[in-house]
């Protein structure tokens, strides 16, 4: 293994952990002190002597720390990233090409599709493999054995959920060319946990065990999980159906009236609890869009949480008659985004209704024990019970046993068969490969050179349009039954998790963003005299925050001339900047809003469920009803005037003086290991940075969640590719944040530079 200077750990990270600083800054300030005391021996010496002293008693105050600290620098510096010489991967047919590039990315050039696929396992397992390797614990519920307790709930809670076994049976039945793919990346990842060990798990004491097949089924699982898992929108939706009046029900729940009902006042109760009402909860999203200028230009937003390494992994393949460039999960070599020189593509969540709560039976109940293994501890015991292969609840519904249906327990839900995008030649060949699949439930947005397409995929429940939500589905949508827009007349296709596809036929979505960031890209687009591949990125960081403007003109027209809150929501220039005070005055009073005027009507469902809050993204709307219309008695209980009211929410959300919005949202990321060595957050993590931009604007960054990655292509290239860290996962690596500065900012793309840093070749063993 070389150095090379592009690769040489950046050892100067290592500064900022507890200890080095203040023993650092104790030595620099003991030897200034001595220097100055020079004149005087004997006041030089005593200095030296304090200062050490000093540095002995704060090592000695915090051994418990600076033990675990140089635990975690031998972990650091025995792992540290350097270019490698040749490797040697055994199942490889072929030598393999490998260039690390001065953004982080290895471009992989092979002589066939699944050596690039292998070549991809090494350099994944290399770069994220303790990232693969806790994805894959938290789907099995086995982090505590490696964490600790702190791990418990969490494993305690996807044992429930039995994706392990849900794993096993999709790996069973995967199709040959589906097998062959996670083979062959299996084989990758293995040869890179032989050759070296990530940080993470030096630092815990164990070695990450042999990847396998059904490993990457399950990280499909997990992924499908935190996009589609909607338990508490079925739940509310169920508990304010029997609490509620229909028509009350109707216009409070999403895809309701957009005026009040008759009579709603009479069901207003008294104030309810602050927490009834969960404001703006990170939906797993994305924005992706597709506009044609001198070519079809595809820009894709994947809205995840926040974390280091970054959820997203950029992959560059080539094989001969392609190339294969876009942003994969780790732990699955899948491309999510990206364009393969023939087609484009991208994604968003199709937030769709895959999920029902049904009746646990009473024969088909089996209840078997497990034990979580405990790191440090003794086992914990838990209890899991299944009605058939549906986890029952943990927790009753209004006093009855449920258990749960979703699709991710259905053996086509990780079909993986999405992968095959990645050899389709046009719009045609891509839209029967969907229509063949099943998987996690997206919308997928496709061009070649000259059409363009929007498919809902995955394995979605066949609801005949106009059956409630509440009722059960019954079997599953065909390829060709799902709702498509292709070759639309305005050549622009927009998905921003919003209501973007036909369902006249049959209903496919659940609780859907209320559209106002594909309302803001379609009016950016449709203004736009020509498209151009900067023109997409700026329209990424768009951060016009039109949800806001109804809340503004409510509060303007109620607050009399010259008051100073007026003027400066009068003045307001609508947007989600960091330097504006208003916006963070009118987040609050949305949020004020929103509990005293909503929280009254849905109180009475605590009576039935203690636990309700009414979760939907879809609450503006009949907020914004009650507020216009300006009935006193469908406001809170005393209203006499609906200026006044509005008035006194404003005054409760300026308690202070008004703050830059940068001051309020203020955006880093975090290690896992945070979670058990905080005092490691400064070497692990990326400080918190003010971020312009908010859940409903096109530029989605928020405490915890936002862009994971922002791609604008082409049919034939990748042109940007933003990410809030780098591709390394080793903190001591020059790619393990280097691209979050490209990420936060605002101002124009640089050209992508593709310089290469390190070049290396994997081969095959000797005896091949």
């Amino acid at each position: 293994m070389t150095t090379c200077p592009a690769h040489r750990p950046r050892l100067r990270r290592l500064l900022l952990l507890p200890t080095v600083r203040a023993v650092s800054g104790a030595g620099a300030a003991t030897v200034l002190l001595a220097g100055a005391a020079l004149a005087w021996p004997w006041l030089s010496a005593a200095v030296l002597l304090a200062g050490a002293a000093g540095i002995a008693g704060y090592a000695h105050r915090n051994c418990g720390r600076v033990a675990v600290e140089r635990r975690m620098v031998r972990a650091l510096r025995e792992s540290a990233p350097r270019c490698p010489g040749d490797i040697e991967v055994p199942t490889l047919t072929a030598p393999v090409r490998a260039e690390c590039g001065g953004d982080g990315v290895t471009r992989i050039t092979a002589g066939s599709y699944h050596d690039a696929v292998r070549a991809l396992g090494y350099t994944m397992g290399r770069d994220r493999g303790f990232q693969m390797d806790l994805v894959r614990r938290t789907g099995r519920g086995r982090v505590a054995e490696v964490w600790g307790r702190t791990a418990v709930p969490l494993d305690t809670a996807y044992r429930h959920l039995q994706l392990a076994a849900a794993a096993e049976a999709a790996a069973e039945r995967l199709a040959a060319p589906e097998r062959e793919l996670l083979t062959a990346f299996a084989e990758g990842v293995n040869a890179a946990f032989e050759r070296e060990t990530p940080f993470e798990c030096r630092f815990l004491s164990y070695r990450p065990k042999p990847w396998r097949v059904a490993d990457s089924v399950l990280t499909a699982l997990v992924l499908s999980h935190s996009l589609s898992w909607n338990e508490e929108a079925k739940r509310a939706e169920s508990v304010m159906r029997r609490a509620l009046p229909g028509p009350v029900a109707d216009f409070l729940l999403p895809g309701g009236a957009t005026s009040p009902p008759a009579g709603l006042a009479r069901h207003r109760g008294e104030e309810g609890s602050a927490d009834l009402v969960a404001l703006d909860g990170a939906v797993p999203g994305s924005n992706c869009w597709i506009a044609t200028g001198d070519e079809p230009l595809l820009a894709c937003d994947l809205h995840l949480a926040f974390g280091v390494p970054n959820v997203l992994y950029e992959i560059d393949l080539a094989w001969p008659g392609t190339r294969l460039r876009g942003l994969a999960s780790p732990g699955l070599p899948v491309a999510l985004t990206g364009t393969n020189g023939r087609i484009v593509w991208g994604v968003t969540n199709l937030t769709a209704d895959v999920l029902d709560l049904v009746p646990a039976g009473t024969d088909s109940l089996r209840t078997r024990t497990e034990q979580i293994r405990v790191r440090g501890g003794a086992p914990v015991t838990v209890e899991i019970t299944t009605d058939g292969t549906m986890p029952v609840s943990r927790t009753s519904l209004c006093g009855e046993k449920i258990a749960v249906r979703w699709t991710g327990h259905d053996p086509r839900t990780a079909d993986l068969r999405f992968h095959r995008l990645a050899h389709a030649h046009d719009v045609d060949e891509a839209v029967a490969v969907l229509d063949g699949a099943h998987g996690v439930a997206l919308n997928v947005l496709v061009a070649d050179r000259e059409r363009m397409a929007h498919l809902a995929t995955g394995l979605l429940p066949r609801r005949p349009a106009g059956t409630p939500r509440t009722e059960p589905a019954d079997g599953h949508l065909t390829g060709p039954e799902r709702p498509r827009s292709v070759d639309p007349a305005d050549r622009v296709l927009v998905s921003a998790n919003d209501a973007a596809l036909p369902e006249d036929e049959f209903r496919i979505g659940l609780d859907l963003d209320p559209g106002h960031r594909a309302r803001r890209i379609r009016d950016v687009l449709g203004a736009a005299r020509r498209h151009h591949a900067a023109g997409m990125r700026a329209l990424q960081h768009d951060i016009a925050a039109d949800l806001y403007l109804p809340y503004r003109d409510l509060a303007v027209a109620a607050l009399p001339p010259g008051d100073p809150t007026r003027s400066l929501l009068a003045e307001w220039d609508g947007t989600a900047a960091t330097e504006s005070r208003a916006f963070g005055v009118l987040v609050r009073l949305r949020n004020v809003l929103a509990r005293r005027v909503l929280a009254p009507y849905v109180a009475v469902c605590r009576e039935y469920e203690p636990a309700f809050r009414f979760p939907f993204r879809d609450l503006d709307r009949p907020l914004l009803a009650i507020l216009h219309a300006r009935d006193c008695a469908l406001l809170p209980a005393g209203t006499t005037d609906a200026d006044a009211f509005i008035a006194e929410c404003v005054a409760a959300a300026v308690r202070e003086r008004p703050r830059k919005w940068g001051h309020l949202n203020r955006v880093g990321l975090r290690h896992p290991l945070g979670a058990l060595v905080p005092w490691a957050d400064a070497v692990l993590g990326i400080r918190p940075r003010s971020q312009a931009g908010m859940l409903h604007s096109v530029r989605t960054a928020v405490p915890g969640f936002g862009a994971a990655g922002r791609v604008v292509a082409t049919v034939d290239a990748l042109v940007t590719a933003e990410l809030p860290a780098g591709q390394s996962g080793h903190p001591l690596s020059p790619h393990y944040a280097d691209r979050h500065a490209r990420w936060a900012s605002l101002a124009p793309a640089r050209q992508r530079a593709r310089r290469s840093n390190c070049g290396h070749v994997l081969r095959p063993s000797a005896d091949r």
